[in-house]
């Protein structure tokens, strides 16, 4: 008997956070359900060169959507999921919501949609579309956090239940620190100091950049990613004249490895959701310094990690020397606080129940 068929559809499937976790979702998915995974935006073979991780799904594709609005992109999604027989249907993020909201009308198909981030609810225009589209296309309507629930709430925006993210606990596990600082080139004996992101401004690298200033000279940074914002960097680490203390990997596709050479994982972005890079890190037995935005307070294990306020650069440099000079990595408390709060298995279990309306909406 074959598998009842469901599509994960995103924005843009490019190297990011959430599409890490659609991923991971879609894996453990995978026991229940065919899982297709669809981009909205972008040409497939492009998506792939520029991503290569993409290649190891089982069913990937894209549609090519043009800037704007586009209603032949609507046609286009609604032919696509008659002719794979969709049953299921996993929106993220306002794109999406809209799109396959629109092209879903009237083909008996479950729609699940999940909210990621409040801070985009401050525009207006954005606020105003959200509130429509469920109140139009009427999908179960899950927050990724607590505190996301509560800003769209409080943005007149139905939330019907609260699924926290999960990492693929198998892959993010504590490993060997030399083995991982010789694959990546890094020095054997220094403190390590490690951010992953896409390098733009919202995600503030340079506050880690300039922190090497203040701490001492064993203290180096570890940046691994891509952006627009990734010559800039350099020139201000060269500016600074803390160059030969910075390491630019570029995009880290084995990102598992990398965490595990780390002494410490920093996130020091203006705005967040729920980073994944921080349960990430924390599974791989790396305490984290984190921003107090978004959930990721709640993201952080108690006692074993640092949170510092936005925009608070002195923070930023205290927190890592605190955390540097606590030394202890406690590897198994914090797996164990991962396994509690962001599970993969659990996140998909859940949301298997809300696709088979098993669970009651909380």
């Amino acid at each position: 008997m074959s598998k009842p068929v469901l599509v994960q559809l995103v924005q843009n499937m490019r190297v990011g956070g959430l599409e890490t976790m659609v991923m991971t979702l879609g894996e453990q998915l995978e026991r229940d359900y065919q899982v297709h995974y669809l981009s909205l935006e972008g040409d497939k073979a492009q998506l792939v060169t520029n991503w290569p991780v993409l290649n190891r799904l089982p069913r990937f594709d894209a549609l090519s959507k043009p800037q704007g609005v586009s209603l032949s992109t609507v046609a286009s999604l609604r032919q696509w999921m008659r002719r794979h027989r969709v049953q299921y249907l996993h929106t993220h993020h306002v794109g999406p919501l809209l799109y396959g909201g629109a092209a879903s009308m009237g083909l008996g198909i479950t729609h699940v949609h999940t909210h990621h981030d409040g801070w985009s609810l401050s525009l207006p225009r954005v606020r105003t579309i959200t509130r429509s589209a469920l109140r139009l296309f009427a999908p179960i309507s899950v927050a990724d956090a607590p505190l996301v629930a509560d800003q769209f709430r409080q943005a007149g925006c139905r939330i019907d239940c609260v699924i926290n993210n999960g990492i693929a606990m198998g892959r993010f596990t504590p490993g060997n620190v030399q083995q991982a600082r010789r694959q990546f080139g890094l020095p054997l004996e220094l403190d390590l100091v490690g951010t992953v992101c896409r390098l733009e401004k919202v995600k503030r690298v340079d506050r880690l950049v300039r922190a090497l200033v203040a701490l001492p000279e064993r203290v180096h940074l570890v940046v691994a990613g891509e952006g627009s914002e990734h010559c800039a960097l350099e020139q201000l680490a060269c500016q600074l004249g803390v160059q030969k203390r910075c390491h630019f990997l570029g995009r880290v596709d084995d990102v598992h490895r990398l965490y595990r050479a780390l002494n410490l994982f920093c996130l020091v972005s203006d705005n967040e959701g729920a980073p994944m890079t921080l349960l990430e890190a924390q599974a791989c037995g790396v305490p984290v310094v984190a921003p107090d935005t978004g959930n990721c307070r709640q993201m952080v294990c108690t006692n074993l990690g640092h949170v510092v306020a936005a925009n608070a650069q002195s923070e930023v440099i205290e927190g890592i020397d605190r955390m540097l000079q606590s030394r202890g990595r406690h590897a198994a408390q914090l797996r164990q606080f991962v396994s509690q709060t962001g599970s993969d298995r659990v996140m998909a279990n859940r949301y298997h129940s809300l696709f088979q309306r098993e669970a009651p909406c909380c």
